[in-house]
């Protein structure tokens, strides 16, 4: 198993840089490019939301941290926190929205494209912890 953390003030700029170095990280475990591609819409949707909607106003004490455990041969767990707002798991629509909606399909995406969704608090913590298996041709030979 390898574990790596990453941190940034959630910003829009922030966020998309955050899951650029995640995949950057990611690709010297997985060779296949629609595997990464998955990942990347879904740390950039996962991210950008922690910077648009975890914190009521823009601190540099706001913090997005993103985990990455991987577990060679068998999955990877991504885990987007903040110490924001938070969640309600009750409230949120994980359908795909009407085609007229603005909004909204971030969660849908994310959940569709990984094997496991789970909204976390720990201690003020909010963690969105996605995993997915990959097959044993998807990862780059040691």
């Amino acid at each position: 198993m390898q574990r790596f953390v990453l941190e940034a003030i959630p910003t829009p700029e922030e966020s998309r840089e955050i899951a650029r170095k995640a995949i950057t990280i990611l690709k010297e475990f997985i060779a296949d490019e629609n595997i990464l591609h998955d990942m990347d819409l879904v740390l950039t949707e996962g991210c950008s939301n922690v910077a648009r909607h975890a914190y009521d106003k823009h601190e540099d004490c706001n913090r997005l941290e993103l985990t990455i455990t991987i577990h060679p041969g068998d999955h990877i767990i991504l885990e987007i926190a903040d110490w924001g707002k938070g969640l309600c798991s009750e409230s949120i629509d994980f359908s795909m929205p009407s085609p007229e909606a603005v909004g909204g399909r971030g969660m849908f995406i994310m959940s569709e494209l990984m094997d496991s969704f789970e909204l976390v608090q720990e201690n003020g913590k909010n963690i969105i912890k996605l995993t997915r298996r990959l097959k044993e041709d998807q990862w780059h030979k040691e």
